[in-house]
């Protein structure tokens, strides 16, 4: 995302007041949901009493013929996120020299971290204005929206418990959770991107496909 930004700036010093008229247009249409949305003091109530009450009692059934199967060798390969029409590709996307870059036109889930279903926190991230701006509109989730990871053998339907908006230096939204839990990051706000747009879920549920 800062190369894109550099670029741009590079752009429009050699175009001028054109580029900056398409640029001023895009933000515009990109804008008609708010770039930065804060939960009310009820949604944060609401979400952090479903993070409780899915904190407890999780147990599921498998049929005898996948009982073998570990989750933590089954990587996500999809996301849907029914309330914003998101429906992408999760790609892994491994750390290199300390840096996770974001995967382009999919959701990359930091190969470090914990694959749908297993205890602990896995974290997923994706763009929010260039290459298929696939979350985009994270900000619009709101306490108990659905959130489904499918692998190769289940899905795994969690809730929205929380989101927050943080620096980029912040790195405690990627701290190991005890409970099943996924992380979705992006950038805000729109075509700025100096924070991080940080959306929480619990799991709820898992079905065998």
């Amino acid at each position: 995302m800062r190369t894109v930004i550099r670029i741009i700036g590079s752009v429009v010093t050699a175009g001028g007041a054109a580029l900056l008229a398409y640029v001023a247009v895009t933000y515009y249409r990109g804008n008609s949901h708010p770039a930065a949305h804060h939960w009310t003091a009820t949604q944060r109530a609401t979400g952090s009493h479903l993070a409780s009450q899915l904190s407890h009692g999780h147990a599921f059934a498998a049929p005898h013929q996948i009982a073998a199967v570990q989750p933590r060798n089954d990587p996500a390969t999809r996301m849907v996120i029914p309330k914003i029409e998101v429906d992408a590709p999760v790609v892994q996307t491994p750390p290199v020299a300390g840096v996770w870059e974001v995967a382009d036109w999919s959701v990359g889930h930091l190969s470090t971290t914990p694959n749908p279903g297993v205890a602990g926190n896995g974290a997923y991230a994706a763009h929010d204005d260039i290459k298929g701006e696939i979350f985009k509109r994270i900000n619009e989730l709101a306490p108990g929206d659905k959130i489904l990871m499918f692998t190769h053998h289940a899905v795994v339907t969690y809730v929205v418990t929380k989101q927050l908006t943080v620096d980029p230096s912040n790195l405690a939204p990627l701290n190991p959770t005890a409970q099943p839990t996924i992380t979705l990051i992006s950038c805000a706000p729109y075509w700025v991107d100096t924070q991080r747009l940080i959306v929480q879920a619990r799991e709820k549920s898992r079905s065998v496909l």
